[in-house]
């Protein structure tokens, strides 16, 4: 394992696939972007938890599918939503040095999964649904991480970080927005990802606008000990 990097925690939505919010791709196909946003707002301005979030959410989803949503219908519309080119090779790359990888997400559950799956991550976190016997969604699920409490994605990561036995000020977290803001702060390497970077400066070390450029940054920190943008 390199002494420098021990691990790589990665954001999903907007980082590993190439559409920014998994939540809103599902209120888009659904038709309930305009509900939702109600909902987005109630939370930004503290009037309800992350978990009503999910719950009010969710509940969209299955009153605009007429009363029943299932999970393989879920799963349908989440298919569609591609990662990103060359996220295979590069979580490949890092295996192959020694480097652990790991996913944290506030993504929606299924695509979360599929995406550690196809990219080969050890290990993942995302708030989980729920479903009744019967495979449909129930209204709801498990909010963790959950930002604005006590177990968000700084908590997530010193979690996860324990599963793999990998050192927090060894690790990188690969990030693309605000919030990811406690990741950021706990890890020794925090990386922006993406062309616009201006909601996350001053939390980042360095800033990768692809996953050529990120590769570049994650060598440097490996033979150096250093983060330093291309």
């Amino acid at each position: 394992m390199p002494g420098n990097l021990e691990a790589v925690f990665f954001d999903v939505d907007g980082v590993l696939t190439e559409y920014k919010s998994s939540w809103d791709y599902i209120h888009r196909k659904l038709g309930v972007t305009e509900e939702a946003q109600v909902n987005y707002d109630l939370f930004l301005q503290g009037r309800i938890s992350y978990e009503d979030w999910m719950l009010l959410d969710t509940k969209l989803w299955v009153e605009a599918a007429g009363g029943r949503l299932h999970k393989d219908e879920l799963y349908r519309i989440l298919s569609e939503i591609p990662i990103r080119k060359g996220a295979r090779e590069l979580v490949s790359w890092l295996h192959r040095i020694g480097v652990k990888v790991a996913l944290v997400s506030l993504g929606v559950e299924p695509l979360v999964a599929r995406v550690a799956r196809e990219v080969g991550a050890d290990v993942w976190m995302a708030p989980r649904l729920r479903y009744d016997k019967r495979g449909y969604l129930i209204p709801g699920g498990i909010p963790v991480p959950a930002p604005g409490s006590e177990r968000g994605k700084g908590w997530a990561v010193k979690r996860l970080a324990m599963l793999l036995g990998v050192s927090l000020s060894r690790s990188a977290y690969v990030g693309d927005s605000v919030w990811d803001a406690d990741a950021f702060r706990v890890v020794g390497y925090p990386i922006g990802f993406g062309e616009d970077h201006s909601s996350i400066e001053g939390l980042v070390k360095c800033h990768a606008r692809d996953f050529e450029e990120l590769r570049r940054i994650l060598e440097e920190i490996i033979e150096r000990g250093s983060c330093v943008s291309q």
